[in-house]
């Protein structure tokens, strides 16, 4: 499930740039507005995630996509996705593969060699628990701090991998985030989402999960920026 940001180029989507210095109420109305109008497909596909019902083969395409992801765009990773994954192949035979054939075919597609090393270590671990895969995955992969033993999984990634595997209460503290956190004084990004979660709740009676509301903030922040916010939260 990649997220694939849509360029300013693409929309015309200037009235829904949200206004930093209204407050965190009229941004975060304008953030789900936006969200709403260009992202609902996602935001559905994201919903319809059942944790207890991944697959091995899908946990690892989101490992895959997370792992990428790291210190790259959305929109850079999404433009050649599809043939990084083809190029990965299936996980049981990438695990039995030798590491230095699996570097060169898939540096072709992006020349990352650490990254690739990871992958190929999650396959294997994948690989090595087929056989008793809903235990491993109901023990072993239902935190994002289980998941943050994954070789190129973070103490921040694991909440960006955790979400995408139906662990919908996840929030990742990404530096975008952690702007708004610092700009409007909230405690944590935590805290942040509870906070529009709850306003979600009045603005059209939905309550998301705060996975939803990290996606919400995080299509905003991604397509408009948050540069313009200092690191000690003034502008």
């Amino acid at each position: 499930m990649t997220e694939i940001h849509k360029s300013l180029e693409e929309l015309s989507i200037e009235s829904y740039r949200p206004k930093l210095d209204l407050g965190p109420n009229e941004y975060y109305k304008s953030a789900l507005q936006f969200a709403k109008t260009y992202y609902s497909e996602d935001i559905n596909r994201i919903l319809s995630v059942d944790f207890k019902k991944i697959s091995p083969a899908f946990f690892f395409k989101e490992c895959i996509w997370v792992v990428h992801a790291t210190g790259f765009s959305a929109k850079a990773v999404g433009s050649f996705f599809n043939r990084l994954v083809e190029a990965y192949g299936d996980y049981r035979i990438l695990a039995e593969e030798d590491i230095g054939t699996s570097v060169d075919r898939i540096k072709q597609v992006c020349n990352n060699p650490q990254k690739i090393k990871a992958v190929h270590t999650i396959a294997r671990t994948i690989h090595e628990r087929d056989s008793d895969w809903e235990h491993f995955r109901d023990k072993f992969l239902n935190t994002p701090e289980k998941l943050a033993v994954l070789p190129y999984i973070g103490k921040i990634t694991c909440y960006h991998l955790g979400r995408n595997i139906g662990l919908l209460d996840c929030v990742k503290p990404d530096l975008h985030l952690v702007r708004l956190v610092e700009l409007w004084e909230f405690e944590n990004c935590l805290s942040m989402c509870k906070h529009f979660q709850n306003l979600s709740i009045e603005i059209d009676g939905i309550n998301r999960p705060l996975g939803i509301i990290d996606y919400i903030l995080w299509i905003s922040c991604s397509t408009f920026g948050t540069i313009e916010v200092k690191k000690d939260g003034s502008r």
